[in-house]
């Protein structure tokens, strides 16, 4: 029972992580990068049903807040005017899936803003942010996968295919780079490159970092199937009848250790999610505004926010959540890839 038990929650962990990315700018009341100095470091919005007397109200409803001590940051509600929340309202423009203009937004309130999970130390709301940095964060585990699974595949298919010196070298590489512990060789490598640099840049140079000290383990697996598959009968029917080594490698060979680059890039996954998170708390991956969950940690070096603004802490929720969607995945795949015979996978 614990097998399908543990599918479901995968299934449902994924879909909704898979519904909030491409629902992002729909779910944000506010913009990401909108500040609001007034509201610094607010609590989440409180939702009421009942008022002051004690009247219900069908509809939910904030009090408005104003900033009571400014040296403590303590906010307090003002009674009286009520702040309506409502669904479907319009708001700031966007792209829905990137395709499409809109500027219809789930809820939100006229007269006082909605912070659902409160402010940052700019104002900004925390909600936006962490949907936001989720594309971020997922983007870097989708593109670190594969450039960790295409530097795997192809390392490991020369080195198994080559033989020889070339065989010894690259696994004698391979065997120094697992020696190194990972986290120093991250920092290392980064540190060598310019800290200023747009989006895209930092995408692919964290990605690139990362997959630089975790491509052995698939590497050297799939070394050994090839070693393996060299001798097999199908392998040596095709040579025999002509195919160039390009043609067995592509044709025959990378076809049966698929599903093991498959199950060892799952596996792979939430070291990239990690290292984003590790490099941009340590100010050497996403800047401030490139809204990932590492960037929006930074706060809690503030032993403040640990004690006193505990709401800054979502994003670690969301890290966590992913990680254990990218464990149970890879969990997974694993027992599939044992449970599978290795003829069978060769077929």
């Amino acid at each position: 029972m614990r097998a399908p038990r543990a599918r479901r929650i995968l299934r449902v962990l994924a879909l909704a992580i898979a519904a909030a990315v491409a629902c992002a700018d729909f779910l944000s009341p506010h913009h990401p990068a909108a500040q609001d100095l007034e509201r610094f470091f607010a609590p989440p919005s409180k939702i009421h049903f009942f008022d002051g007397r004690g009247a219900f109200h069908w509809r939910p409803f904030i009090y408005g807040r104003e900033l009571s001590d400014p040296v403590d940051v303590v906010y307090r509600e003002r009674g009286g005017a009520t702040y309506p929340v409502r669904f479907l309202v319009q708001g700031y423009g966007y792209r829905f899936l990137g395709i499409f203009p809109a500027t219809l937004h789930l809820a939100g309130t006229e007269g006082e803003p909605l912070h659902p999970l409160g402010t940052d130390e700019l104002g900004r709301d925390i909600l936006a942010r962490i949907l936001s940095g989720a594309r971020t964060s997922l983007l870097v585990v989708c593109l670190g996968i594969a450039i960790y699974a295409a530097a795997g595949l192809v390392l490991g298919s020369a080195a198994g295919m080559a033989g020889g010196w070339a065989d010894a070298a690259l696994m004698r590489f391979s065997e120094f780079m697992l020696t190194i512990p990972s986290l120093y060789l991250i920092l290392a490598l980064r540190a060598l490159l310019p800290l200023k640099l747009g989006f895209w840049e930092t995408l692919l140079l964290t990605c690139g970092t990362i997959a630089a000290v975790t491509w052995p383990p698939l590497a050297r697996g799939v070394r050994g199937l090839i070693l393996q598959l060299r001798s097999t009968g199908y392998v040596e029917a095709a040579r025999a009848l002509g195919c160039t080594r390009s043609q067995v490698l592509r044709y025959h060979m990378l076809p049966a250790v698929s599903s093991f680059a498959v199950a060892q890039a799952t596996v792979a996954a939430p070291v990239f999610l990690l290292g984003e998170v590790v490099l941009s708390f340590l100010d050497v991956g996403f800047s401030d505004s490139g809204d990932s969950w590492g960037a929006m940690l930074r706060n809690i070096r503030d032993p403040r926010v640990l004690t006193d603004f505990w709401w800054n802490l979502a994003p670690l929720g969301c890290v966590f959540a992913t990680l254990l969607c990218l464990n149970l995945a890879g969990a997974g795949r694993q027992d599939t890839q044992r449970a599978m015979p290795f003829a069978r996978r060769q077929s």
